[in-house]
């Protein structure tokens, strides 16, 4: 069984985790870093081999996450967990005992799968793309394709096959793909008139993006307004709870601190975080389809302001 994370990278690195490894056919499911102790906590059976790639774990998840891995190892299950995200040390301690943890930098996850797994030139060309979209470059075409097919659970399982195959210009991809990225840049060209811009204590200049009710590419929307706006960072917001800080201009920035100081984690150039609202903060957000504006929203917001 392999558990990935559900974007461009996490699929090319459960490819080569499972060609590198040669399983023909093997079960791939797909989770976060919020989620990924409730997906273990599903997995059943008397053993076999478990492979984790692509997924962090954010430090309020990981004594739960713990506990599912004490429970798996104890059923037999050899417990392999491959990532490139920058871990808490107290957070490594813990799952370097319960699991092989093989955890380094590299601009994707598939690179250090590739890199502790071997293959060969088609899981480098794969790891190319990977690196290509996790560093949000998107400069490869078929980065841009694939980023566009993970968003949906149907053709993410068929990419996943496709590639598995080694059809990694599939005729049914490329469709597909140029169907969905002439929906996504007018989702893109959306979010871009919907963007404010503000500046940090610090100086920064930083684009707001609203993105509810509907939702959009934050990561694209990020990247255009670093290149036509020179912003240095971007705050997309998703929901009223859930939010994403993206790097711009300035490559120096750190966002990642802010991100799990709100139950969240990622890149320090690329990160997400989830707000704590109150039942009726909750009930309004849900009845105004993102006219409404929580006290928690409004703080974050401010915070960006004074800590970057």
């Amino acid at each position: 069984m392999i558990m990935a994370h559900g974007d461009v990278d996490g699929v090319i690195s459960a490819v080569i985790a499972a060609r590198s490894l040669g399983v023909e056919d093997p079960e791939i499911r797909f989770s976060g870093p919020r989620s990924v102790d409730s997906a273990l906590s599903r997995v059943e059976g008397d053993g076999g081999r478990l492979v984790l790639v692509d997924i962090a774990i954010n430090p309020d998840r990981a004594e739960a996450v713990g506990e599912q891995l004490e429970r798996l190892r104890d059923a037999g299950w050899d417990i392999l967990w491959i990532d490139h995200h920058a871990w808490p040390e107290e957070v490594v301690e813990r799952i370097s005992s319960l699991a092989d943890l093989r955890l380094r930098p590299a601009p994707s996850a598939a690179r250090v799968v590739l890199e502790e797994l071997g293959g060969g030139d088609y899981e480098e060309e794969l790891a190319r793309i990977a690196d290509d979209a996790d560093t949000a470059t998107y400069s490869d075409e078929r980065a841009r394709m694939f980023n566009s097919l993970t968003r949906d659970r149907e053709k993410r399982e068929y990419l996943v096959r496709a590639l598995l195959a080694g059809r990694i210009d599939d005729e049914r991809i490329r469709k597909w793909a140029e169907e969905r990225l002439r929906k996504q840049e007018r989702m893109v060209e959306r979010g871009l008139r919907r963007s404010r811009l503000e500046e940090t204590s610090g100086g920064r200049r930083f684009a707001i993006v609203d993105l509810r009710p509907r939702g959009g590419p934050g990561s694209l929307i990020s990247k255009r307004l670093a290149d036509e706006r020179g912003v240095d960072f971007s705050l997309v917001i998703y929901s009223c709870e859930r939010f994403s800080l993206y790097a711009g201009r300035d490559k120096s920035v750190n966002l990642k601190p802010l991100c799990e100081a709100h139950r969240g984690g990622g890149h320090p150039y690329a990160c997400g975080g989830r707000l704590r609202l109150n039942p009726l903060e909750r009930i309004l957000c849900l009845l105004s389809l993102g006219r409404y504006t929580p006290g928690p929203l409004r703080r974050l917001v401010d915070e960006i302001k004074r800590s970057l």
